[in-house]
């Protein structure tokens, strides 16, 4: 029996060349992670810090240069026997990485995404196996959303059941649905975005379930139609979501793809968040009222766990609801699933309790190891088993190796910290 809320130690540490900011174990291979670095260059102090544009009329404007900022993937392999942590790879960046995520579909494991502070997405293969000493390959490097270096690429999220369905957030409070074809290209699926916060948006997430769907046909092409819920949380304090209809066309030589995906329905708040919303989980499970799980993160260093009902012809059963909520420490900067347990698949029986193992990444406080529990109505609580706070600065970025989740073996999980640029390993 795990022991509540324990202060970890850690059984190996380094320090990076620059900043670490994401952090992801590649599913397909679980002894090799990739940290991505965000790094904002010092200016030389002898250069000039703004300079002048002239308007054609003798006008002369002072416009402050750009700050420039640069990064990396760096590539580690974790011995599955041993607490060594040894270093493959460093692919360097010409633009800071935000954020980074593996392909959730079996097929597409070695597949990575990364977001960037230039507004660039780019696609990269980790096969370790086949490439030994440079194992991460870039596939594509796109700018989706056009050529406005001024944009960052804040987050990004893969659809956990439509392999080809990529969300990113950006720095002008926007949200936006990509398609990744086979030859890795990026294009958008509408023509604006999708939802549009009032502040940054900081992070984006899709519900694991599909609506049903329905085949249609016309004289063109045939057609399949899913629908989906995507939330979304920025700088505002606003949970936002809705529901997106994908209208998949099986004829993928047609180029105009503005009208793939459709968002019929009113956007939704979830209220209850008093700072940025920055982290967001939905679980795989429904209630007994057919809502489901999500659990959030923000500045405010509190998580908090919604039951959300999906929109049914646009209507909702009832508002988001608050279900719990726990004060971290620190703000909540990203969540991530290290199990989830419920009834057996197929069982009717929603008499019983379902628990979530979570790992949070908390910002100055460190990382923190949850257990989210509840009944199949309304209850619902937080625990915290453990805390790991040998971190100096700010915990934006922690993942767990996996098959260390199971039962038998200690958990192994790796945590970063960004101003003094600190990996860490360590186990519950």
């Amino acid at each position: 029996m795990r022991l509540k809320d324990r202060e970890i130690a850690s059984s190996q540490s380094l320090v990076l060349d620059l900043p670490p900011s994401c952090i992801e174990f590649c599913p397909a291979h679980p002894d090799h992670f990739v940290v991505g670095t965000y790094n904002l260059q010092k200016e030389d102090p002898t250069a000039a810090e703004s300079g002048e544009i002239s308007d054609g009329e003798g006008n002369y404007e002072t416009v402050k240069k750009p700050q420039s900022r640069d990064g990396s993937l760096v590539v580690f392999r974790l011995a599955e026997n041993t607490d060594e942590i040894s270093h493959v790879q460093t692919h360097s960046y010409s633009s800071a990485l935000l954020d980074l995520h593996f392909n959730p579909h079996r097929d597409k494991h070695e597949v990575l995404a990364t977001v960037s502070s230039t507004g660039t997405l780019s696609l990269f293969r980790l096969s370790p196996r086949r490439l030994t000493s440079a194992p991460l390959v870039e596939l594509a490097n796109h700018k989706p959303l056009g050529n406005d270096d001024g944009v960052l690429f804040l987050s990004c999220a893969w659809h956990p059941s439509l392999s080809h369905i990529l969300a990113i957030t950006t720095s002008d409070y926007q949200v936006h649905i990509l398609r990744v074809d086979d030859s890795w290209r990026a294009h958008r699926t509408s023509s604006s975005a999708v939802i549009t916060h009032t502040l940054e948006a900081w992070t984006v997430a899709f519900s694991p379930f599909l609506a049903n769907p329905q085949n249609t046909s016309n004289d063109i092409t045939s057609m399949s139609s899913y629908g989906f819920t995507i939330y979304s949380g920025g700088d505002d304090s606003k949970l936002l979501l809705t529901t997106c209809f994908y209208h998949q066309q099986e004829d993928t030589s047609i180029e105009d793809e503005s009208d793939m995906i459709s968002v019929p329905y009113p956007i939704i708040t979830a209220k209850g968040h008093t700072a940025g919303v920055t982290a967001i989980l939905p679980l795989s499970m429904t209630l007994s009222d057919g809502s489901g799980v999500v659990a959030t993160g923000s500045y405010d260093d509190c998580l908090r766990m919604y039951s959300i009902h999906p929109q049914a012809d646009g209507v909702m059963a009832r508002p988001p609801k608050l279900l719990a909520e726990e004060n971290l420490g620190g703000g909540v900067w990203r969540l991530k699933l290290i199990k989830l347990e419920t009834p057996r698949r197929g069982s009717t029986d929603l008499s019983g309790s379902w628990s979530a193992l979570i790992l949070a990444s908390c910002m100055h406080a460190g990382s923190r190891l949850l257990e989210i529990s509840g009944d199949y109505g309304e209850f619902c609580q937080i625990n915290v088993l453990g805390r790991f706070e040998e971190h100096k600065s700010m915990n934006y970025g922690s993942d767990f190796q996996p098959g260390t989740e199971r039962n038998e073996r200690p958990l192994r999980c790796v945590s970063t910290s960004f101003y003094d640029r600190l990996l860490c390993l360590w186990r519950f």
